[in-house]
């Protein structure tokens, strides 16, 4: 069994279809929804990167947004208009950011923006970076077709041409370096595959993905528009299949594709699924499969789509990818720390051999939404993939730009703020300007690296329904089995959640020290400085 037994390919045969029995009607429509109305600051060059921008609730049932204006689109969350994300710091920002910075960098490439007819205020703001606008001759219907007019630039022959999005804009330099390498290296198309839910539905055929909608880079001169009207024109006759077959036993079982119902999220992906994929993996395809994270583990339907990569073209090649790093390190992490003293071992034995107290208190049963606000510098935040839906990740980032594309894709807020004031400058600018949900019940805050301070952090926040009003989330301050001594680790434990380590260091107001242990002279030293600032005297 083959790619093209399992899943429905858009064949030639159709497109024929189309060219014969289109009507004027749906033609005119075909090109409403796909046309350029106007092109602003036309230029020229080899490579070409392409974004779509529009603002959209992506599914019908989420109704209609009022009409768009500048003010509306910088205070949605406010207005009670964001489904998803905020379109100004999610989408516009980003954009503006990335395009600058491809800008100075590679001011050889060209940034096109794909701009819905109802964002046509946002033209000047793109100008200022030296843009070209293809501004629509409609606005996006609901996550399409504004997804879709991004591909429209592979319609450009002679040039290369690199996909992206909002997410993948602090990343631009990067991706264009990719293009042009698996060009250079005689490829016609690079992408990366996964499993839209990866976590449910990694075994189910039609939640996998060959292609990354707003990730990966061809050679121009495919007829894209020409295409997508002759697939959208069977998809609304409804004579484009919308069912993979996979042999069960003697039996064949059709299953459901995700995304094929026009307009909703998932249908631009449908098309490069059952559209372009066919054809450009003729061109010799460089696979980059993620092997950690969020990426999707092997099955047979990456088994499949690699067998019809490498059959369309030989010279097809599989690049694995992925940091290992930071797994093994929070695998080391987990090793217990022993006490130097042999006596304060024997104390430490003793109490793992009569430890009853497991403290269950707190609003058992329930386990809310939480919000996760990250405080990073340098540390790498790889870790942040691996974490179920429910958990919101805010990440404030005062160091070096994070250019790992799975971390990039789990965040969820991205925010950049100057590097002052340590982790607690950042806990209390979250609680100052982070517009807070009250459907998410718990914020945790964090630094970028938080497992030396607790190895068993991750597992800590799946016992939510265990946590007091207010919780400390902290079992040391290095896990080194010195600070604090092991055996006041293991001793106090009357604060444990579920046999998981946790402890609270209590200071006085009276000498700003600690109560319960010697932090070296660092808790004293922090201390001082406050005392110092604040003019007062421990």
């Amino acid at each position: 069994m083959s790619w093209t037994d399992m899943f429905p390919v858009f064949t030639d045969e159709q497109i024929l279809q189309y060219q014969q029995g289109v009507s004027p009607d749906e033609e005119a429509l075909l090109e409403e929804w796909l046309g350029v109305a106007k092109v602003f600051n036309s230029r020229k060059g080899t490579h070409l990167v392409a974004a779509s921008l529009f603002w959209k609730n992506n599914r019908q049932v989420e109704g209609e947004l009022p009409e768009i204006t500048r003010k509306l689109m910088m205070n949605a969350r406010k207005l009670n208009l964001v489904s998803r994300y905020s379109p100004w710091e999610h989408y516009v920002l980003p954009l503006l950011r990335g395009a600058e910075d491809l800008r100075k960098r590679r001011p050889d490439v060209v940034f096109r923006v794909y701009l819905a007819a109802d964002l046509e205020f946002l033209v000047e703001d793109f100008l200022r970076h030296d843009c070209e606008i293809m501004l629509m001759k409609s606005s996006s219907i609901r996550h399409n077709p504004g997804a879709m007019w991004r591909f429209l630039a592979l319609e450009e022959a002679g040039r290369m041409v690199t996909i992206t999005d909002a997410d993948r804009a602090p990343l631009l330099v990067h991706d264009v370096a990719r293009t042009e390498d698996t060009m250079g290296g005689g490829f016609g198309f690079w992408r990366v595959p996964y499993v839209f839910d990866g976590e449910k539905h990694n075994d189910h055929p039609g939640y996998y993905r060959t292609t990354i909608a707003c990730h990966f880079g061809a050679a121009g001169g495919v007829q894209v528009g020409e295409m997508m009207k002759a697939f959208l024109w069977h998809t609304l006759r409804e004579t484009m299949p919308n069912e993979c077959e996979v042999r069960v036993g003697e039996r064949t079982v059709k299953l459901p594709i995700f995304g094929t119902n026009w307009p909703d999220y998932g249908f631009d992906e449908w098309f490069l699924n059952a559209v372009m994929y066919p054809r450009l993996a003729f061109e010799g395809v460089a696979t980059f499969f993620p092997t950690s994270g969020n990426g999707p583990a092997a099955s047979h339907w990456f088994a499949l789509d690699i067998e019809y990569v490498t059959w369309a073209n030989p010279k097809s090649e599989v690049i694995y990818f992925g940091e290992t790093e930071v797994f093994d390190r929070l695998k080391d992490s987990k090793r217990k720390a022993h006490a130097e003293s042999p006596i304060l071992q024997r104390m430490i034995d003793e109490r793992r051999g009569t430890r009853h107290s497991v403290r269950t208190t707190g609003i058992a049963g329930k386990q809310e939404r939480l919000t996760l606000a990250v405080a990073r510098y340098r540390e790498d935040l790889g870790w942040l993939v691996g974490l179920p839906e429910d958990v919101t990740i805010v990440v404030y980032n005062k160091g070096e730009e994070i250019t790992d594309e799975n971390v990039l894709q789990r965040i969820d807020h991205l925010h950049a703020i100057p590097n002052i004031g340590r982790e607690a400058d950042t806990y209390l600018h979250h609680l100052e300007n982070y517009g807070h949900d009250t459907a998410e019940n718990w914020t945790v805050f964090t630094q970028g690296d938080p497992f030396p301070h607790n190895p068993a952090f991750l597992e800590l926040l799946g016992h939510r329904d265990a946590w007091a009003d207010v919780q400390a989330l902290t079992s040391c301050y290095l896990n080194d089995g010195r600070t604090p001594p092991q055996v006041l680790r293991e001793v106090q434990d009357g604060e444990w959640i579920r046999g998981i380590p946790v402890r609270t260091e209590l200071s006085s107001a009276r000498s700003l020290g600690n109560l319960n242990w010697q932090d070296s002279e660092s808790a004293y030293r922090v201390f001082r400085d406050y005392a110092e600032f604040h003019q007062v005297q421990p």
